[in-house]
């Protein structure tokens, strides 16, 4: 049964019902403060695959149950409505078998979108950037005098934020929540695309379409899509509503700087902004600004005085004579190709490797031959996989290919291999699980052992 067969329960429909929330994360909290303190009289079971936080499950009601265990032995089939942690994937054979017997699947961002139906929207999705490009506007648009709020993947959870005085909310939305999404965007961005997250949505055909389902929310309402990127070119192109970026005549990255048709934007990005791909997220927010009719010269003034989100390139600092950058939120290949792009020229070591989801990892060996690190250090659990790969595409660093069981090992390592001017980079390419709670705490734990303490800020 295609997920969008059956229309999202409708709020009122939870009254009487049998209820349950999948997943007691960010999301799946918030969603419960948020049917508590509607449907007070509402039973809810919370299901998770893993032991909840002390703190939530010591804050649940009397007509609260919690559930832990596998997924498959939930018994989800005798609920009348699933609300979806964005972590639970809609395609695995538990949630199949529970929408077969009737089950009606719903998450906390329909949740939100059906309660703020005249809220105006701009929401943001992409491989890579979308964290960056949603603040980066949220802080224009502030800056140039609307109300903003930022949420949904990054900053608040959508259902923990009920502003009504509010111009603009700037939504970034991953794939794993617009699989399902009910909502039409007053504007979409779409960065660009490539393979990721195949373990959740199970193909990389359904991940391509997933992704691109936000341009079909749209409908005719504006869209700002990557001109560069040959498949949003390809799908995308029929589209009339299209407000493309990085194309001749638009706003654009060329020769190292951005480019409006033929004339060059004086701007300057702050030091935490490195590389083509944050030149080609601004080309995204400016085409934002534009089709909402905004001033670009107030724009660009903005952005010299946005403060770069952490664990994105970021530079820790300097150490007996090293320099340290963290680009933990690096979860795909893509990712830590555009890193080395963004520190072409300078001697760096590079740690790599996280999650092993199966990415081939060998169309990205040209962006390590052009750039080849001085080192490169795998960690588990593909590693040694992508060491593998470059071993057989012939890229040899000077300073060797290196396998460390962890990353306190691989940071000492680095010290000793890498020398003084040099750069030591953490850039994944992989998730974080099962070895850190996420890409915040890998970051943390990469400051840490490099001498730095780390101010994990909310980004807006």
């Amino acid at each position: 049964m295609p997920l969008a067969a059956r229309p999202a329960p409708a709020e009122a429909e939870f009254e009487g019902g049998k209820v349950a929330i999948l997943g007691t994360g960010r999301e799946g909290r918030a969603a419960w403060r948020y049917l508590r303190s509607r449907h007070p009289g509402l039973r809810l079971d919370l299901v998770d695959e893993a032991a909840p936080d002390p703190g939530f499950a010591g804050a649940l009601s009397a007509l609260d149950r919690l559930l832990t265990g596998p997924l498959s032995e939930a018994g989800l089939e005798r609920y009348d409505i699933l609300v979806r942690s964005p972590g639970i994937s809609p395609y695995r054979d538990a949630m199949r078998q529970a929408r077969a017997a009737g089950a009606r699947l719903t998450t906390p961002s329909n949740l939100w979108f059906a309660a703020h139906r005249d809220a105006r929207t701009i929401c943001v999705t992409g491989t890579k950037g979308k964290s960056t490009t949603s603040a980066l506007l949220a802080h224009v648009l502030a800056a140039t005098g609307s109300r903003v709020r930022l949420a949904g993947n990054i900053g608040k959870p959508l259902l923990d934020c009920d502003d009504r005085e509010v111009d603009w909310w700037v939504i970034e939305l991953s794939s794993y929540q617009l699989a399902d999404l009910e909502a039409q965007p007053s504007v979409a961005v779409i960065l660009n695309l490539s393979p990721e997250h195949l373990d959740w949505h199970g193909s990389e055909e359904r991940y391509r379409h997933d992704k691109l389902r936000l341009a079909d929310l749209a409908g005719d309402r504006p869209i700002v899509a990557n001109g560069a990127d040959p498949l949003l070119r390809h799908v995308l192109s029929p589209r009339q509503n299209i407000r493309w970026f990085n194309e001749r005549g638009a706003i654009r990255v060329a020769h190292g700087r951005l480019l409006d048709g033929d004339r060059a934007l004086e701007l300057r990005l702050p030091d935490g902004l490195p590389g083509a791909h944050n030149l080609s997220n601004t080309a995204a927010v400016l085409t934002v600004i534009r089709a909402l009719g905004g001033e670009l010269d107030a724009a660009i003034e903005a952005i010299a005085t946005f403060r770069p989100l952490p664990h994105r390139l970021q530079l820790l600092g300097e150490s007996s004579g090293l320099r340290y950058v963290n680009d933990s939120i690096a979860s795909t290949p893509v990712a830590t190709a555009a890193a080395l792009e963004a520190f072409a020229g300078q001697a760096l070591t590079l740690i790599v490797g996280g999650l092993d989801r199966g990415i081939d990892w060998t169309p990205y060996m040209g962006a390590f031959a052009a750039r080849t690190p001085l080192a490169v250090i795998g960690l588990p659990d593909n590693g040694p996989r992508i060491l593998a790969a470059l071993r057989a595409a012939g890229v040899e660093p000077g300073r060797g290919l290196h396998e460390c069981q962890d990353l306190a090992a691989a940071v000492e390592l680095a010290r000793r291999v890498t020398p003084r001017g040099a750069i030591v980079l953490l850039s994944p390419g992989a998730p974080s699980f099962p070895h850190f709670r996420d890409y915040r705490d890998r970051g943390c734990r990469f400051a840490a052992l490099c001498g730095f303490e780390l101010e994990d800020r909310d980004p807006f």
